[in-house]
């Protein structure tokens, strides 16, 4: 179901399912060859033993060598890609073919004739032309009398009364934004003039849902924004410790922004123009609540909810919530911006700090520089100093002997 589907009932009786094509062989020897020629597969319908092609560019030719079995044809059948699918079976003691359209509906049928057969007779039971299906030529290969055989059928169904058929077992287009997928029939001894109807009601209802989600949705994301922008701008009377942002006016503005908005209307066609009309309700504290017997009772007013959101007035203080809050994030976080700006300052004032940290830095390392070399002067005078001391002191010591 789309969102064009209206809410709507309607009776369903469902006749007979779409079918594939099907068709089995006689059986063969297990692991037994099916004989040399060519087979040719085509697409098409049948209707009343008559074959109708899809197409001429349908035709499919596959080669039988005298080395082929069951289950190495049905191998060449599929790997031809065809609509058909060939399985080979075995019953436990022989071996069959067995031949399914990929697709249901009437126009998916397929025949199979052997246009070539190594015994030189391409219409009876022998050879490769066991392996045939074409009823409208004779009753041999797949289509010998007693072998059964589906043919391929479409769905047929009554909405209200009033007949309806599908190739598949999916109606759509019926009914606009629905679809209805047929698994069993409701019809009993249909077409054979004793049938008993059993209809069922069906009802389309509008999904409210991805509504309510939506509007969950939005709540939460207000409330953990305006609870971020709190946290920031607040003042801790016990610790007597401002927020990074306390007093701040840009990001001030931006909460009483916030706070007018979802007070405000969006004026247009919608039966609803504020906020709380739909169960979103401001608190004391900024945030926002929910009351879900509003939300509810607007939810399955869905096209009403719809409008709240997304009318749009081409005026920026009565459009819809939806873009209200999608201009504002587009404003502030745009060039010149209010968010942009405050971020931008912030990005300049980092980056003046960081240069006077490198200033400070650079000259801090100059002072090391010139004070390290002041003191490795210091060191060689004093190391000068105390050897003159030394010899001095011996000098000194020799006099005082010599004068004795």
């Amino acid at each position: 179901m789309t969102s064009t589907a209206a809410a709507t009932s309607f009776s369903l009786d469902v006749d007979t399912l779409a079918k594939q094509q099907s068709v089995n062989s006689a059986t063969m020897t297990a692991g037994g060859l099916v004989g040399a020629g060519t087979l040719t597969l085509r697409t098409g319908a049948w209707s009343g033993g008559v074959f109708s092609p899809s197409g001429a560019s349908s035709d499919i030719v596959i080669t039988a060598t005298a080395s082929d079995t069951v289950a190495t044809l049905a191998a060449k059948i599929n790997s031809a890609n065809s609509s058909v699918v060939a399985t080979p079976f075995n019953d436990g003691t022989n071996d069959r073919l067995l031949l399914r359209s990929k697709e249901t509906g009437t126009a998916s049928g397929f025949r199979l004739q052997a246009t070539t057969d190594a015994d030189g007779v391409t219409n009876d039971n022998n050879g490769l032309s066991r392996l045939a299906f074409d009823p409208a030529t004779g009753a041999f290969g797949m289509a010998t009398a007693g072998l059964p055989v589906q043919y391929g059928s479409n769905a047929n169904a009554r909405i209200n009364g009033l007949a309806v058929t599908s190739q598949t077992n999916t109606l759509t287009g019926n009914i606009p934004g629905v679809t209805i997928n047929l698994g069993a029939t409701t019809t009993t001894n249909y077409g054979l003039g004793t049938e008993v109807l059993a209809p069922i009601t069906l009802s389309v209802r509008e999904d409210v849902t991805p509504a309510v989600k939506s509007v969950q949705a939005f709540v939460t994301a207000y409330n953990a924004l305006a609870a971020s922008l709190a946290d920031l701008t607040k003042y801790d009377a016990a610790t007597k410790t401002p927020s990074i942002f306390q007093g701040d006016s840009a990001v001030l503005g931006l909460q009483n922004v916030l706070r007018n908005m979802v007070g405000s209307v969006s004026v247009g066609s919608s039966a609803y123009q504020r906020l709380s009309d739909v169960g979103v309700e401001r608190q004391l504290d900024g945030s926002l609540s929910i009351n879900t017997t509003k939300l509810s009772t607007a939810a399955n007013n869905g096209t009403e909810l719809q409008k709240l959101f997304t009318t749009n007035n081409s005026n920026a203080l009565t459009n819809g919530f939806a873009l209200k809050f999608s201009a504002l994030a587009k404003g502030v976080l745009a060039a010149g911006g209010s968010v942009t700006n405050k971020a931008d300052a912030l990005r300049k004032a980092l980056n003046r700090n960081a240069d006077e940290q490198t200033r400070v830095s650079d000259r801090a390392a100059a002072v090391e520089v010139r004070l390290r070399k002041q003191y490795t002067a210091l060191d060689t005078q004093m190391a000068s100093l105390t050897a003159l001391n030394a010899y001095v002191a011996q000098q000194v010591t020799t006099w005082n002997k010599s004068t004795a």
